[in-house]
């Protein structure tokens, strides 16, 4: 069980001495945030410590730690992986899971053909409205995606009916309301909104599989309570998690 994989991890890496409850501060991407409640909550069940997540964008969270905001450890994309490390500030970042991205729709909609770059196209053509993260927010997807567009020739085209939106937890919401026709996010996100479908991945080449990574800050003030948490996100429990949550899990979750 998974509260006993955590509860050896925290014997393992707490001194005997430390037998009262700690609290972390963690900050991650939103995307990660129904995994991350999940196996936050069960840590604190298991061992007593608390764990304080903040979600946000990976650009202003990477500007937060530099700026100095006390942080015990991580869970973002690649991108923020890599700037971290580069400043010095991450120590042994382990990556935990991965999200596919695709097309999500409302549940009673026919499901689009996307198998191909050219029903893509299509359908991107066809679309009245199409949500996706503003690329200028900060989200490493909407830069993605951005670029992704320029690449195949449609930014123009679809930038004159696109709902931009300041995170991907918001494009769901868009589509579920209505305010827009289709999204483009996370598999992860459309599977666990009420009322939405997961229509296919985007195909190739745009196919894009973004790893998570979580780590310990070098400037944790708790840096084993930390560890153990990071801890707690891979192994075969944590693995059911990721992929009950539409996320596929990472190389250290195997």
């Amino acid at each position: 069980m998974l509260r006993n994989v955590i509860t050896a991890l925290v014997l393992l890496s707490l001194h005997a001495g430390a037998a009262t409850a700690g609290e972390i501060q963690v900050l991650a991407a939103v995307a990660v945030k129904d995994p991350l409640d999940r196996f936050a909550q069960a840590f604190t069940r298991a061992t007593g410590h608390k764990v304080n997540i903040g979600y946000s964008l990976t650009g202003p969270i990477v500007a937060d730690i530099k700026a100095g905001k006390p942080v015990d450890a991580i869970v973002l994309p690649d991108q923020g992986r890599v700037t971290l490390v580069a400043a010095g500030l991450l120590d042994r970042p382990v990556p935990v899971a991965a999200s596919l991205a695709g097309v999500g729709i409302r549940a009673e909609a026919p499901t689009p053909d996307v198998s191909t770059l050219d029903a893509f196209k299509a359908l991107l053509r066809s679309a009245p409205s199409i949500a996706y993260t503003d690329p200028k927010s900060g989200g490493a997807f909407g830069q993605y995606f951005a670029r992704a567009l320029v690449e195949i020739g449609m930014a123009d085209e679809v930038a004159k009916k696109a709902v931009l939106v300041p995170g991907s937890h918001l494009i769901v919401v868009a589509v579920a309301k209505g305010d827009a026709a289709i999204g483009i996010t996370f598999k992860s996100a459309i599977v666990t909104t009420p009322g939405l479908k997961f229509a296919g991945t985007l195909p190739h080449p745009l196919e894009d599989r973004e790893p998570f990574t979580a780590g310990v800050l070098k400037n944790a003030k708790e840096p084993a309570i930390a560890e153990a948490f990071v801890a707690s996100l891979s192994g075969p429990e944590a693995v059911k998690v990721w992929t009950e949550l539409g996320f596929a899990p990472g190389p250290a979750a195997h």
